[in-house]
């Protein structure tokens, strides 16, 4: 397990000197994209953290102080680390209160670092340079306590935390796929980096009451360091070269089987009323699923053609006394935005579909009715309009619109609509 963990590492080293190179080629490029190069920091950092790791015993030597590579190592952690919190920053501007948030975080590195380099130098070495464990590598493999190991913790893991906070933000709003599933790695990256501090700090405390554990705690140390650094190396890098290997498309190609597959239970609860505006007979079982990851886009299209041609074909059975009675009680249930519009617009086309599968006459209120969200979308907005009826199909089916249906049958009742109709 031990050996296993140490391979991943190197492997980790080496995809890290491979992906520093490649963005410091874009940086020669674009040398003044502040973005950019606070990446390229991240990334030398953090691969000249990693690589100078194995070479401790020999660093240590040639420079003729114990530890000293070990608090260089952690001390470019901690820059990437910082480098990362600065392209996060910059990703969403480069403004005065941008510079002055990166300079506020530059200081409290520096002064980490500096207390760090003090408490290092104040604090004796724990052994000397010609002692057989030293010479022979063991100590290394040691649990290592030192003052300044906890100043590196406390900085390392607050840095994580602002990572974590910053990317999940941008996350959200992040337009094109590649770069919010980016931003999501390097979220649970930096949450693996938090892992590794509770680790780091437990595997001290270990390593003092029950030494023989060191080995097994060591190996949960480097393993977590290095999910967390593979994890953000991967996240932060993602949008430039996963065009090249074709991820976009990828990406856009499962999104479009996910959107059918979330839009087919309303196609077919509307096909079941409507069977007239099926464009094609809808392959079940193997064949069905064949048809969809052979053409996602084509059946995306098609689900979203019918589900429309359904809400018009509808329209006459949609009631406006309906539509707002469970706009109101759905504001009584505390629901606001795009989750009060979609379980209204579930509940008003659901109540639409048993009236016309039960042959009731239209709604007669059903001209004051407005346009509801789904038909308002022009041909410029196409991806709108599926994300807004992916809303629709999932509050179609949720517990809570089957209950809000329930609590309001009474409201198409006629005398609600005489007296909407008399209000209006």
């Amino acid at each position: 397990m031990i050996s296993l963990v140490r391979d991943l590492m190197i492997a980790v080293t080496l995809c890290c000197w491979v992906l520093s190179l490649y963005k410091l080629r874009d940086l020669a490029r674009n040398p003044r994209y502040r973005p950019l190069r606070a990446l390229c920091l991240a990334l030398v950092g953090i691969t000249v953290s990693l690589t100078v790791q194995p070479f401790m015993p020999g660093l240590d030597r040639a420079f003729g102080v114990l530890d000293l590579t070990r608090l260089v190592s952690n001390c470019l952690t901690l820059v990437s680390a910082t480098a990362a919190q600065a392209f996060l920053l910059y990703m969403t501007g480069d403004d005065e209160r941008t510079r002055r948030r990166i300079r506020r975080r530059t200081v409290a590195l520096l002064v980490s670092v500096a207390a760090m380099a003090v408490l290092f130098a104040l604090t004796p070495a724990r052994a000397a340079l010609d002692d057989p464990r030293v010479a022979g590598g063991r100590y290394y493999g040691d649990p290592f306590d030192a003052p300044f190991l906890y100043v590196y913790l406390t900085y390392l893991g607050w840095s994580m935390t602002q990572v974590v906070a910053l990317a999940h933000r941008y996350a959200r709003q992040a337009a094109r796929p590649l770069l919010r599933l980016g931003l999501r790695l390097i979220v649970a990256g930096a949450a693996w980096g938090l892992v590794y501090v509770l680790a780091k700090l437990t595997a001290v405390a270990v390593g003092a009451l029950w030494p023989g554990s060191a080995l097994a705690s060591d190996a949960v140390v480097v393993f977590s360091f290095t999910v967390s650094i593979l994890l953000i190396l991967i996240g932060s890098t993602l949008p430039s070269w996963g065009p090249l290997v074709g991820l976009d498309r990828l990406g856009a190609r499962a999104r479009a089987v996910l959107d059918h597959h979330r839009l087919r239970p309303l196609q077919a609860a509307v096909h079941r009323v409507l069977p007239e505006i099926a464009l094609l007979p809808e392959p079940r079982g193997p064949a069905g699923l064949l048809a969809v990851l052979r053409d996602p886009y084509l059946r995306r299209v098609r689900a979203t053609v019918e589900i429309l041609d359904g809400y018009a074909t509808l329209r006459p059975w949609m009631s406006a006394a309906l539509l707002d009675a469970a706009e109101a009680a759905g504001r009584r249930a505390g629901w606001t935005g795009d989750r009060l519009a979609a379980a209204t617009e579930a509940t008003v086309l659901a109540t639409a579909l048993e009236a016309r599968a039960a042959g009731a006459p239209p709604a007669a209120d059903h001209d004051g009715l407005p346009d509801l969200p789904a038909a308002r979308a022009d041909g410029g907005e196409v991806a709108e309009q599926v994300a807004w009826l992916v809303r629709v199909a999932r509050a179609y089916r949720s517990p809570e619109v089957t209950r809000l249906r329930a609590g309001l049958r009474p409201a198409t009742g006629p005398e609600n609509v005489e007296r909407r109709q008399r209000v209006q």
